[in-house]
């Protein structure tokens, strides 16, 4: 697993060039995940990566209240992951992330609510595909136009 020492956040959003709207949701989480996964991250946001013990555990003390530096280093990383994300999304985006405290929280937030909305989009894309028609288009521009639906 990288920590965020060793990762710049600020270079993984280089590498995300997509903004999250209403439309774009598979390209975003495709480009995201792809990008997330590629420096060993995207378990902050699958829940792969689990949040360490918050206090440290003594044989004779029990718990303590000393907070532990697994803690410390995850939860340093996850701000960081939960900042890029925010980044990469459009403002009507954001609003489904506010008050959000984990990656994994922003993940799912958007996951339920872009995915449903992608299924109802499928559906008049399908639609969409089944009545394109040529037209005028050269065949070039047809195919780039389909290929569009498509993706």
């Amino acid at each position: 697993m990288a920590s965020s020492s060793s990762i710049k956040i600020d270079g993984l959003l280089s590498m995300v060039t997509i903004r999250l709207s209403d439309n774009n949701f598979l390209k975003w989480s495709f480009q995201l995940q792809f990008v997330l996964q590629g420096y060993e991250l995207f378990g902050y946001f699958d829940g792969s990566i689990v949040q360490p013990p918050k206090f440290a555990i003594l044989d004779e003390e029990g718990v303590t209240s000393q907070v532990t530096a697994g803690y410390k280093e995850w939860l340093k990383t996850n701000k960081a992951l939960l900042s890029l994300l925010i980044a990469t999304l459009s403002d009507e985006a954001l609003e489904y992330v506010i008050g959000i405290k984990t990656a994994q929280e922003a993940w799912l937030n958007l996951v339920d609510r872009y995915a449903s909305v992608s299924r109802a989009r499928i559906n008049h894309l399908k639609t969409e595909l089944q009545t394109a028609q040529k037209g005028g288009d050269s065949i070039e521009r047809f195919l780039l136009r389909l290929k569009h639906v498509r993706d």
